[in-house]
């Protein structure tokens, strides 16, 4: 009798057709890589975090999530209770939950909060990069010290004083605040003494760093510690030579980095077989707890942890989109906030974006997926990493432009090239760093390898700082709309959803709806950055007519207020180049930051009081304004500058210069065509009472207060004089006394309205 073909009962007593054929177990040693459990996996992980995600959102938008809620149940609950299947509906209460865990974070209190703008004597541990306090007169918190020292790693005593940490102040700026609360820390620490000191003995990271940068040049110590260990202290210019050649992400550990490290583990490891996936698991727990759980370790680290994990137990390969999608679960259930950090948003939207156009793009171009090309082909090797490269970016890309003002244009060829030589140097790092401590020789040979590699690497790097770059504004949400409805289109169409016409059809409306929307006439703006205490302003007149006026600066201080704080905001302000640029007086307060603008940013023009030769911060900005061919010139009290929109009344200095360089000022007055008036805005620089009273000031609108708000300036005859209806003070964190209560109350009497850049950041005034 011939024998009935089996019959296999699926799940729910289903039976499965017959010609259904089991696959072939693999042998133990390797897991079978597409399993029910692993399929059933991916019906709840995706939405799963969609859900959380969506609970956050309204959270930070402060809306109502039973709205939501009862839409998804009204739409869903007669179709999951009919087919029994009630998944979707336990899921969709993550909706809630993620709502409260948002809630709940933002609530916090801050137990330091009734500390702060006082003289404090704390003792807790420095680790070198928070200082947690451990005293009886006051809560256990995390805080960052901010000290003109070096200070050591171990318990240390300190006098003080607590302040919150800085918000967003400028345009591009950056929310020092946020990031610090999203990563527990609650305040920063201005410290004015150091007690007593009892430095612990080298931790093992600190050991292992010695030992990864023993006999290596300073930046390329620099360089392998940011790659291996996260340690960007010493990183210098090349930071800037990184982010300008679009190779940034090899700094900053991220999942380039896991990938690399448990690639070369797991070759080393394979002979174990499944015994290899718990081990590599607690390294890579190890070299999580080693650099810290910044949001793209913990995304990259966790995604690796999940796909061991099913590996080990046999349960099937995990694919990559439920292991990202569980790595943003659990992440946003442990700290919601993360949700809005950009290291968080840049981290997923690149994986997310190779997922999405790696292999369709690739099929495209070459006729086969990503997985099938031949690396040892370099023409494969090379198209397949340009794909890679490009859909990183793809969906973050309004993300980076607005956030920093430019994107590398060829930073996919520079890539293609960095990223294989990062891939030797990682693993040879950490090679050197474990090693060092068994055989020392054999780590001053794997660092004598990785000094060349790490030179030919920082050459890329500054090669390709000097390739052209596209430069950006801040983007608007309906920016962001616009090109992400232009994405989907492409999306579509790669997946044979959309016809090419139709494709390029919404592409071409989404961008002309954009430029449409981003070119309504603005008026004339007066844009008064808050540089500490110091002076920068920037006038901006329609037809892209931009004068910068200082550019601010540190004293004592190796902070760079012109790359740091002014780049970034005429980046963001959408300025591709300064007709004009004041340097009113040679203080370093006013001019420093001048220098780096000069050295990264085209200007036309640069005008200056009487030179000061013998001041050798002024020599550099002249020198820098020559090397750049920029046409400097001096102007004199009486003068008048004429450009499309404006003119500016020189007021300051005299043909014959003062004794002191306060008085050298270059001000004037800037008479601004707006659409209804010509608006007058006053401008003085640093000089004093003495010089004012010489000055026949015309009446104004605007003034932006002398030296900071100096006693010694802003006088109560100039004021009757000018008679501003606004007036601005720029000033910060000083032991000046600036600005002057007498001051203030000059300009209350006088009916002006008072803004300043201390209390709220950068003060921008329309002209209309």
């Amino acid at each position: 009798m011939a024998l009935e073909k089996p019959i296999i009962i699926g799940r729910q007593g289903r039976s499965l057709s017959p010609k259904y054929t089991p696959k072939i177990s693999p042998s133990p040693s390797e897991p079978p890589q597409n399993s029910p459990t692993s399929q059933y996996f991916v019906a709840w992980s995706l939405p799963a975090a969609g859900f959380l995600t969506l609970g956050i959102l309204l959270a930070y938008l402060k809306l109502p999530w039973y709205g939501l809620m009862m839409w998804i149940l009204a739409l869903g609950l007669p179709n999951l209770i009919l087919k029994r299947q009630y998944s979707l509906l336990i899921l969709s209460l993550l909706v809630p939950l993620g709502y409260l865990r948002y809630h709940q974070w933002e609530l916090k209190g801050n137990p330091l909060e009734l500390f702060t703008q006082q003289e404090l004597e704390l003792e807790g541990f420095y680790d070198g990069d928070y200082f947690r306090i451990d005293d009886f007169d006051l809560p256990k918190a995390k805080v960052v010290l901010v000290s003109r020292e070096v200070l050591p790693v171990g318990m240390l005593r300190l006098k003080g004083e607590l302040a919150y940490p800085t918000t967003k102040r400028n345009p591009g700026g950056f929310d020092y605040q946020a990031y610090l609360k999203r990563r527990g820390v609650l305040m920063q620490l201005f410290v004015d003494e150091l007690i007593t000191a009892k430095p612990s003995p080298p931790s093992f990271k600190e050991r292992l760093r010695r030992n990864i940068t023993y006999g290596l040049n300073s930046k390329s110590a620099g360089l392998i510690q940011a790659m291996t260990l996260g340690i960007k202290d010493d990183l210098g210019d090349l930071r800037e030579s990184f982010a300008a050649s679009g190779l940034a992400h090899i700094l900053a550990l991220s999942g380039l980095h896991v990938g690399i490290l448990i690639a070369a583990l797991g070759f080393l490891l394979k002979p174990l077989g499944l015994r290899r996936y718990p081990l590599l698991i607690l390294l890579i727990l190890g070299f999580m707890a080693l650099v810290g759980t910044s949001p793209s370790i913990l995304r990259a680290g966790l995604m690796v942890i999940f796909a061991l994990l099913f590996l080990w137990l046999g349960t099937g390969k995990l694919e990559t989109w439920p292991s990202l999608a569980l790595a943003a679960l659990v992440s946003l259930m442990i700290n919601p906030s993360m949700l809005f950090d950009i290291s968080f948003q840049l981290s997923y939207l690149a994986v997310m974006g190779i997922l999405l156009f790696s292999n369709p793009l690739s099929e495209r171009l070459k006729g086969k997926s990503l997985g099938n090309l031949s690396w040892w082909h370099w023409k494969e090797f090379l198209l397949g990493s340009m794909v890679v490269s490009i859909s990183a970016q793809v969906l973050s890309l309004p993300l980076v432009l607005s956030s920093f003002g430019n994107l590398p244009i060829f930073s996919p060829l520079v890539n293609v090239l960095a990223i294989p030589l990062a891939g030797f140097i990682i693993p040879l790092g950490f090679f050197a760093g474990v090693i060092g401590f068994i055989i020392p020789p054999l780590m001053s040979l794997a660092n004598f390898i990785n000094g060349w590699l790490l030179k030919l690497l920082i050459i890329m790097a500054e090669l390709g700082a000097k390739l052209p770059s596209l430069s950006w504004g801040e983007i608007a949400p309906i920016g962001y709309a616009f090109y992400f409805v232009a994405v989907t289109a492409l999306v579509l169409w790669l997946y044979g959803y959309l016809r090419p016409f139709r494709m390029l059809f919404i592409i071409a409306v989404a961008m002309m709806s954009s430029m449409a929307s981003s070119t309504e006439k603005s008026p004339p703006e007066i844009v008064y950055l808050d540089v500490g205490q110091g002076d920068s302003s920037l006038i901006r007149l329609p037809g892209r007519i931009e004068i910068l006026i200082d550019g601010g600066g540190t004293p004592f201080s190796s902070y760079d207020m012109g790359a740091r704080t002014v780049l970034p905001a005429l980046r963001a302000l959408g300025v591709d180049e300064l007709e004009v640029m004041v340097a009113s007086h040679p203080d370093t307060d006013h001019i420093e930051g001048l220098v780096a603008i000069l050295e990264r940013f085209p200007v036309q023009t640069l005008l200056i009081g009487h030179p000061k030769g013998d001041k050798e911060l002024f020599q550099r900005l002249v020198d820098a304004a020559e090397r750049h061919k920029v046409k400097i010139v001096e102007v004199r009290r009486g003068e008048i500058l004429k450009l499309k929109g404006i003119e500016l009344h020189f007021l300051n200095p005299p043909q014959n210069p003062y004794d002191e360089d306060n008085d050298n000022s270059v001000a004037f007055v800037a008479y601004i065509q707006g659409a209804r008036k010509t608006y007058s805005a006053l401008f003085v620089g640093d000089m004093s009472d003495k010089v004012e009273r010489e000055i026949a000031f015309p009446k104004v609108d605007i003034l932006l207060a002398g030296h900071h708000g100096s006693p010694h300036s802003t006088t109560e005859a100039m004021l009757r004089a000018t008679n501003p209806e606004r007036a601005v003070l720029s000033y910060g964190r000083n032991n000046y006394g600036h600005p002057s209560p007498q001051v203030i109350e000059r300009l209350k009497a006088n009916g002006s309205s008072i803004s300043d850049t201390h209390s709220h950041g950068a003060v921008r005034i329309a002209l209309p």
